[in-house]
């Protein structure tokens, strides 16, 4: 394990700012994008990005995982500390990376213009249009001759605007959006000799809603988590009624990071169905987790501890006035009984049921030590978790009659 740690060498940051370019007729917002590459890593198949808000990292807030060999961070991660590290195809942590504070770099990064769709506003509460240069008019005076000063003097023009048919108002280059949703802005420009152009119209969506993630058809158990039987599916419903959905990343594994780990990246149409999250190969205290973004820009993480249980209840039997003997029999003097005691392992969902059934006859619930007429007999038990994992027993017995002996080894009747 050790050359495998050595094979996945320390990795090398390399900072920039993300800068997009303002265009004239879209929306756009003023935002801070940090992005971070690094080199590859010999023998890392995956790299964990991890965040936390101290920088001991005392415990991690959260991380993404990647193939790639650069994340860009918005500024919902600006408060953290982060560093990366490698991931080898047998599941073997590398090195860690030197811990960077992010918070550092937003503060030296510059505000950028970020384009967005010309119908879809940042998550901002401003929205800001350009509607353009200025118009500019003809010479001021007839008797200005060509090539002269005056024939090259411009005619002010102001722009008005309105929003969803209220009152008009000058536009000094930014226009606030009130209401969530669609809003319809008309404007139009005028000069000072009063040459007004006819209004025009363009729709607006305001989005700063992030799109809702709900896990459903679960319900909470004893322990007062979501409880599932491992291998069960999980469904998650998302919904997005502002922008569209851009991409959500989910990710299931156990607490102390034992057994598979599901990883699902989707994007576009495919996230607006129900997303099934496999269980298969978990077990134990587990963390559903998932982020995701619409279009507009928004953004959320969150998380839902569950109990994953893989294991099904394990019992003891203890035979009264009676043994085990070497042939897998039990053996049970006159009046003895056979008890049963079944429990659900520690990170188990508890026992649900315990039920047992001699030779033909009914299943009939466990309350007591079972007691049995002499002669052998076939003992079935049953004992079922609440998430449904089920184990079954089968014993013999041999109830001996009061005028046995034993002589020897063996039993032998009179």
């Amino acid at each position: 394990m050790t050359s495998k740690k050595r094979n996945i060498k320390k990795l090398e940051f390399l900072f920039f700012s993300f800068i997009l370019f303002l265009s004239l007729g879209e929306t756009f917002s003023e935002q801070q994008r940090v992005s971070l590459r690094w080199k590859p890593s010999q023998g890392a198949e995956n790299y964990l990005i991890e965040l936390s808000e101290d920088r001991e990292f005392l415990r991690v807030h959260h991380f993404y995982k990647t193939k790639n060999y650069r994340y860009e961070f918005g500024p919902h991660d600006s408060k953290y500390y982060v560093r990366v590290v490698g991931i080898n195809a047998d599941g073997v942590r590398g090195v860690s990376s030197p811990i960077i504070s992010l918070e550092a770099k937003f503060a030296a990064a510059p505000k950028v213009k970020v384009e967005r769709p010309s119908t879809v506003v940042a998550a901002s509460e401003e929205l800001r249009i350009s509607l353009g240069d200025p118009k500019t008019g003809g010479t001021s005076s007839s008797s200005s001759s060509p090539g002269s000063a005056n024939s090259q003097k411009q005619v002010p023009v102001s722009t008005y605007y309105r929003v969803n048919g209220g009152d008009w108002q000058k536009y000094e280059g930014s226009i606030s959006l009130s209401e969530e949703g669609w809003n319809e802005v008309e404007f139009y420009s005028e000069d000072i000799l009063g040459n007004k152009e006819t209004p025009k119209k363009t729709k607006y969506l305001k989005d700063t809603t992030p799109p809702q993630v709900k896990l459903i058809g679960e319900k909470k158990g004893q322990s007062g988590l979501i409880e599932i039987k491992s291998g069960a599916e999980l469904t998650l419903q998302v919904t997005e009624e502002g922008s569209g959905m851009d991409e959500i990343t989910i990710n299931l594994s156990a607490r102390d990071g034992s057994g598979e780990e599901v990883n699902l990246t989707l994007s576009g149409e495919e996230a607006k169905k129900p997303i099934k999250v496999s269980s298969s190969g978990i077990d134990g205290l587990s963390l559903l987790r998932w982020e995701t973004n619409d279009k507009a820009g928004n953004y959320i993480q969150s998380e839902i501890p569950l109990l994953v249980d893989a294991k099904p209840p394990a019992c003891v039997f203890a035979p009264t006035e009676g043994k085990l003997r070497e042939d897998g029999v039990y053996y049970l003097k006159e009046n003895g009984s056979l008890a049963i005691r079944c429990e659900d392992p520690g990170t188990g969902s508890g026992l649900s049921k315990l039920e047992y059934k001699i030779g033909n006859g009914p299943l009939t619930q466990y309350q007591s030590p079972i007691s049995f007429t002499s002669g052998t007999h076939s003992l079935i038990v049953q004992a079922v978790d609440r998430v449904g994992n089920q184990s079954e027993f089968k014993l013999k017995i041999n109830a001996i009659k009061p005028d046995w002996q034993k002589t020897g080894s063996e039993l032998q009747e009179k």
